[in-house]
């Protein structure tokens, strides 16, 4: 990670094939404050070193004509999970400045000149540090400022406007890198373009006059910015925003300053309901900025329905001074990504829309980490929350305490109960009860079939938020659960006080209907909801609970209710609940009664028809011949319906250690490894594909697990 460069704390590799030029590196490389340097003759003694220990950096030449080359060595690290966190440095002579697009398209950090003398490279290397620093140590931006002067020079100019507006993708509103769009626009012939571009960094940041004038001298023939310019570009990549105030002046306000920064396509809401109606036929909203206090739906009660509705995780703005201190765990709770205070500063406000636009893409801080692994733990898409936590888990500024909440969290997606309780209790010891630690130690503890603890755990979590709709559900289920009926009746006409359609609060109306004995009314609140899998999930949770604590007979019980309060209509899901009450009777040894719901999963239409033809075939053998038929849980586990409905995505990527080399590079950010993806080369070197074709041996040990590496096993 680029935290070594700041830290110098990690082992480091040189390689050269002459003695005298390996010490010299060595020497300079110490100077700079790195304590463990290793040199070497050639790259497959270093991948030899880096088989049994943690390397983070190798400056090397090219060694084109070596099958352990450079150019293969950085494949190696793009390919190997464990190599991922190792960062390259090329040496070139001037004739080999033409590789600079085929190392930056393979993650390349950085370029150093050969020949050197001790004066040369530590010059160099000194300013590789300092600009290092001056880009937040982030790899993808230096490894940049290395290859846009190489680009410019070979006049790879429509290839370099299309790399730098791609870095802004991943690093929108930052400034230099704006700045970094306008020589090559220039050089294209696209004057009003570059103008336009510059009258909005001025409008971003007045403070960068002198270097605006700069540029249009150096590269608009000192132009002016009087001038009309093109349109407005839109660096951010935010395409449609909703605004909901009441405050017509300050709406239009937000307005006219989004239509400065490029962003013309603006929503405005006067009210909460108006909103959600607005959020319900706008599906590529990409941003929400809200009053707190707002007409008809307040601003609490509007952002849960807002959560609910949309698809896919945007960051929410609250634009308010009515934030008060007792609604600021719920605030957090719900994910807002940022609080803007009243009256509106435009300056402040820019700065604080463009930092939130940052942090939802490439999140860095504590803060922004947290939130976007919890947004996507929340939709089950575990490769991007995956892809933040190990970014997160190597930050050595988070406390433990709060990397023993993030694994815990995982391991409830992963429904893996004691471990994620055991890693709750631990994170409370070090975090204190916090309102995250306490909500995630109740839904552990409903599943573990500790209602009394879970109660204790929502109750104090709900002390801190009041509002949470949710969690005022699932009190309700834990006293349905404990056969407190009075206190379940109660919660529940606590949330339907706070909002009466809620999906939510219907969803658990009718769970209680069934855990009452209730089918009839359940099963005619469950045909008019708008998606009925979230009940029909949690019945089957329950019983897999149950089945878990040896209660075999209430759990096919809970099954046997729930498939009456199936809707005829709902065959699919019919046919999975089918398919896990058979599971429930054979791991009750009860293989005969099995058959009934197989055959019954089979004739519904579901993802489980196959797995249950499979299983009734072995079934029926079994007791044809009088033979016992165990099914292990390993071996077919119950499956959730909502699981169902995604494809089981949750259980098939949280293993790394077992995902091909490709999938593992897929799944992450292409800034990851400083420009991989983010630059491809379209004209790579016919030289390349012999320098890629042979193959390199890497056989990690056992020690190759220490470190960052370790702990994304334990993930």
């Amino acid at each position: 990670m680029e935290s070594f460069f700041k830290e110098k704390e990690g082992k480091v590799i040189v390689i050269d094939s002459s003695g005298a030029a390996r010490t010299l590196l060595g020497e300079v490389v110490r100077s700079l404050g790195f304590g463990d340097v290793n040199g070497v003759s050639g790259i497959k003694e270093a991948i030899e070193m880096m088989e049994v220990e943690r390397v983070n950096w190798i400056i090397t030449p090219i060694l084109a004509d070596q099958n352990e080359n450079a150019i293969r060595l950085l494949e190696l690290c793009i390919n190997e999970a464990a190599l991922r966190h190792v960062r390259v440095s090329f040496l070139l002579e001037e004739t080999e400045l033409e590789i600079l697009p085929d190392g930056v398209s393979r993650g390349m950090l950085s370029y150093h000149s050969k020949p050197f003398t001790k004066a040369s490279l530590t010059d160099e290397l000194t300013q590789f540090l300092t600009d290092f620093e001056s880009f937040d140590w982030n790899g993808a931006l230096l490894a940049a400022n290395y290859f846009r002067g190489y680009m410019m020079e070979a006049s790879r100019t429509q290839e370099l406007l299309t790399f730098e507006k791609k870095l802004l993708d991943y690093f929108p509103g930052r400034i230099d890198q704006i700045f970094n769009t306008i020589p090559p626009l220039a050089n294209l012939g696209r004057k009003e373009e570059a103008i336009s571009i510059l009258k909005q960094i001025k409008l971003i940041d007045s403070s960068q006059e002198e270097k605006i004038e700069k540029y249009l001298g150096d590269y608009l023939d000192g132009a002016s910015l009087d001038g009309e310019g093109g349109d407005t570009a839109n660096f951010l990549g935010v395409n449609k925003v909703l605004i909901v105030d009441s405050d017509e002046i300050v709406a239009k306000e937000v307005q006219s300053i989004l239509g400065d920064l490029g962003i013309e396509n603006v929503i405005i809401s006067e009210d909460g309901e108006s909103a959600i109606k607005e959020l319900e036929e706008n599906e590529d909203i990409d941003l929400v900025i809200q009053e707190w206090r707002i007409p008809k739906l307040t601003g609490p009660l509007f952002l849960q329905k807002a959560l609910e509705k949309i698809k896919n995780p945007i960051p929410f703005v609250l634009l308010s001074s009515l934030v008060e201190d007792q609604d600021q765990h719920f605030v957090k709770e719900m994910g807002v990504a940022a609080i803007i205070p009243k009256p509106l500063n435009k300056e402040e406000f820019i700065k604080s829309i463009i930092w939130t636009v940052q942090q939802d893409r490439l999140p860095t801080e504590q803060s922004s980490m947290e939130r976007k692994i919890r947004q996507f733990l929340d939709e089950k898409n575990i490769s991007e929350a995956q892809s933040i936590k190990e970014r997160y888990l190597a930050d050595t500024s988070i406390q433990q305490g709060h990397k023993m909440l993030i694994e815990a969290e995982f391991y409830y997606i992963q429904k893996e109960y004691e471990k994620s309780r055991d890693f709750g209790i631990e994170a409370i010891k070090h975090v204190g009860d916090s309102i995250f630690v306490l909500n995630l130690l109740g839904k552990i503890m409903m599943n573990l079939r500790e209602f009394d603890i879970a109660l204790k755990c929502f109750e104090k979590a709900q002390a801190f938020a009041p509002m949470n709709l949710e969690r005022l559900c699932q009190i309700a289920e834990v006293h349905s659960e404990m056969e407190n009926t009075e206190k379940a009746a109660e919660a529940i006409e606590a949330a339907v006080d706070l909002d009466p359609d809620s999906e939510k609060v219907q969803e658990t109306t009718a769970k209680l209907a069934i855990n009452s004995g209730d089918v009839s009314g359940a099963k005619k609140i469950m045909e008019q909801l708008k998606a009925m899998e979230n009940v029909v999930s949690y019945m089957n949770n329950q019983a897999v609970a149950l089945a878990r604590c040896d209660m075999f007979k209430e759990g096919i019980q809970q099954y046997n209710t729930t498939l009456q309060a199936i809707p005829e209509s709902r065959k699919d899901v019919f046919g999975i609940v089918s398919f896990n009450l058979a599971l429930a009777h054979l791991r009750a040894a009860n293989a005969k009664e099995s058959i009934p719901h197989l055959e019954q999963a089979i004739q519904n239409d579901s993802v489980v028809q196959e797995k249950a033809k499979k299983l009734l075939a072995r079934v029926k053998n079994a007791v044809e011949k009088g033979k016992p038929l165990q099914v292990q849980k390993s071996e077919v586990p119950a499956i959730d319906p909502i699981d169902a409905e995604k494809g089981d995505e949750s259980d098939a990527s949280m293993d790394g250690s077992s995902s091909s080399a490709v999938l593992s590079i897929v799944q992450n950010n292409p800034g990851d490894i400083n420009c991989y993806l983010i630059f491809q080369n379209i004209s790579p070197l016919d030289s390349i594909e012999k320098m890629i074709s042979g193959k390199i041996r890497f056989n990690p040990r056992d020690s190759i697990t220490r470190g960052e590496v370790a702990v994304n096993e334990a993930s």
